[in-house]
């Protein structure tokens, strides 16, 4: 069974901020929801590779290959070598679904009263380009849609121009000049080119009309992504990541892969591309990540910020305020620990048993049921983030009615502090008091009292400030295990947990505290499974979660490495940041996690969480002492 899946390191990501589709090496397109990130797919044999469908370009002679992108776009470029000739495969989905690029600046706006199609309505684009370099290649194309996540049969039908797909109301269409057979469920040719000949293939979902039969159109649409790509790139701020600095390639492409996360508009993000890959082979830790977490997002754009990238920011907060708050039923205070990517409130979780799961990994699961879970951390993350963006942006002006949002955040946190939660990692097996959803709510009050101050606003605070120290003394007097002289994952537990990493960065505690010193040394004692590579926290038996252990967890890595630049030890978090960024795939990107022994990916790819540990990691070493006071708000400004 393993033999018929690839590597999850062996796939990129092309995307259109509204969805987004894997190709493999090997040329073939195994994972695609459409029309929106969050929809059914309409390729998935990622996750059953007889069932799932899949669209492949490939030579039909033994080949050696090549995978890249190219310099500063999402779009890619899959160089395959024979005996007879040579082929580059270009993959794109084509960028205009409603916004457009300033010239002016490289930001984004979206045209007044843009509203969002509906699943039926919203067109999807898979843009394939075949090109001989050199010599002479026959290509063979194999086209295998299985809509709704292969949920009954997608018939095909031949028509002039190319192939339709009809399962119910769902169509689709590829567009292809060859002659194509009908065997089964897939139409299958074979395409002959000699150099300087190329052939362009086009999936459409949502249609099966032909937008134009001139080569021209298509390329000309190709040529609009990797400009839009281009622009995009270059308007990171180069003041913040120099050519010159030796991670710039790292970072710019992990804030392409964060890009591509983005739904636009109206400005919501996506922790992964995919659902159900597995954490554990076989174990049942599979999950749907295709929602926007708000802790994910405001780590997201925390790190874009680094890179100039202000309007994200913005869009994200008004579509938070604005689609996810429901005033008349939970109060102007009340949040979710995550949403749809449209502002869709219940996320109800399925299995679908029909499919086999990666490598055999049951079940396959879309929707999450963690969205109605309790994690108190959330609104520490936004009023962080909204901080961050005002000491990055000093031209940045807070609005009342966002003021007004964080206002209720900030009093809602005072309220729920003191209760348990299931913490950032989800855990199934009951509420506690986790340290980490303590040193947020904190970090909520600390940010609301230094905006109100910032901005002028009124506030509740002198409320703020005494339940913010009340917090703290909590945490030092609770979340402190004398015996493991050590930070621990909850009140009263002996089990660590990575996430108490992140204390010194948000400025609960100075880095170089003898305390955070000792937490840094038991953490990589009991949780390393080799230098640099940690799991999220003890395996304890009561974790509520399925399966017996997880791979090594690499945003948590990233999270080693700050806090021991925090704590003054540059050269060795630099040595482990630089091995970190050696285990990413043959075209940057990273996973969930990582398999210590083998390196193998695991987990839904590619992750939000890895590439925001990467770019905030490549920052913090760059930064002086005094730089990271200020980063950590114990300093005024940046």
């Amino acid at each position: 069974m393993h033999s018929r899946y690839k590597p999850i390191r062996d796939y990129a990501i092309i995307g259109n901020l509204r969805s987004a589709a894997l190709v493999s090496k090997d040329g073939s397109i195994d994972w695609a929801p459409a029309p929106f990130l969050d929809s059914p797919s309409a390729f998935a044999g990622i996750l059953d590779a007889t069932r799932g469908g899949f669209w492949s370009i490939r030579p039909v002679a033994p080949f050696e290959v090549v995978q890249e992108y190219i310099q500063d776009t999402n779009v890619l470029v899959t160089k395959f070598t024979t005996k007879e000739g040579i082929v580059e495969l270009v993959d794109c989905m084509p960028m205009r679904n409603g916004y457009r690029m300033s010239e002016a600046n490289g930001e984004n706006f979206f045209s007044n009263g843009v509203v969002i199609p509906s699943e039926k309505d919203e067109i999807f684009e898979i843009y394939r380009k075949a090109t001989c370099v050199a010599g002479q290649c026959d290509l063979e194309v194999i086209f295998f849609p299985r809509f709704d996540y292969a949920r009954g049969e997608t018939h095909l039908q031949l028509v002039q121009g190319g192939v339709t797909a009809i399962k119910g109301e769902k169509k689709g269409i590829l567009i292809s000049k060859a002659i194509y057979t009908v065997e089964g469920d897939r139409a299958v040719t074979r395409v002959s080119l000699n150099a300087g000949e190329q052939h362009y293939f086009t999936f459409r979902y949502n249609a099966t009309d032909i937008p134009s039969p001139d080569d021209f159109y298509y390329e000309n649409e190709i040529q609009r992504t990797k400009a839009y790509w281009g622009k995009w790139a270059y308007y990171c701020d180069l003041e913040v990541c120099p050519e010159r600095y030796p991670y710039h390639e790292n970072v710019v492409r992990s804030s392409l892969i964060l890009k591509i996360l983005f739904f636009e508009p109206p400005g919501s993000i996506a922790a992964s591309a995919t659902t159900s890959l597995p954490e554990e082979i076989g174990s049942g830790r599979n999950w749907d990540y295709r929602f926007s977490w708000l802790r994910d997002s405001a780590f997201t754009l925390q790190a874009l910020l680094w890179l100039g990238h202000v309007q994200e920011a913005t869009e994200y907060v008004r579509w938070l305020i604005r689609e996810c708050r429901n005033v008349e039923e939970d109060g102007p205070e009340k949040l979710q620990a995550f949403y749809g990517l449209r502002g869709q409130r219940k996320l109800t979780e399925e299995i679908l048993p029909h499919l086999e799961g990666y490598k055999g990994s049951r079940p396959v699961r879309i929707g999450n049921a963690a969205y109605n879970q309790d994690q108190w951390d959330i609104y520490g993350g936004i009023l962080n983030m909204v901080w961050r963006l005002h000491q990055m942006r000093k031209q940045y002006v807070l609005p009342v009615d966002v003021w007004e949002a964080l206002r209720a955040f900030a009093n809602y946190v005072v309220k729920i502090w003191r209760l348990p939660d299931e913490g950032l990692w989800e855990v199934r097996g009951g509420k506690r008091h986790f340290v980490h959803s303590k040193v947020m709510c904190w970090v909520a009050l600390d940010r609301a009292l230094k905006l109100a101050d910032v901005y002028g606003y009124e506030g509740e605070k002198e409320l703020w400030e005494r339940e913010r120290n009340f917090i703290k003394e909590e945490i030092l007097r609770n979340g402190w295990n004398e015996r493991k002289q050590s930070f621990v994952q909850s009140f009263g537990s002996e089990s660590l947990d990575t996430s108490v990493l992140l204390m010194p960065v948000v400025g609960f505690i100075d880095g170089k505290n003898p305390r955070m010193l000792s937490t840094i040394q038991q953490i990589e004692k009991e949780l390393s499974c080799e230098e640099g590579l940690l799991l999220r926290y003890t395996n304890a038996p009561d974790d509520g979660q399925i399966g017996k252990r997880e791979g090594a967890f690499l945003l948590t890595s990233f999270w080693l490495v700050d806090a021991l630049i925090f704590a003054g030890q540059r050269e060795r978090a630099r040595k482990i940041f630089e091995k970190l960024i050696g285990l990413a795939n043959h075209v940057g990107l990273f996973s969930e996690e990582i398999d210590p022994v083998t390196k193998e990916f695991l987990g839904n790819f590619p992750q939000a969480y890895t590439h925001i540990g990467l770019i905030n990691s490549a920052f913090y070493l760059s930064f002086s002492d005094t730089m990271l006071r200020k980063i950590a708000s114990l300093e005024p400004s940046l």
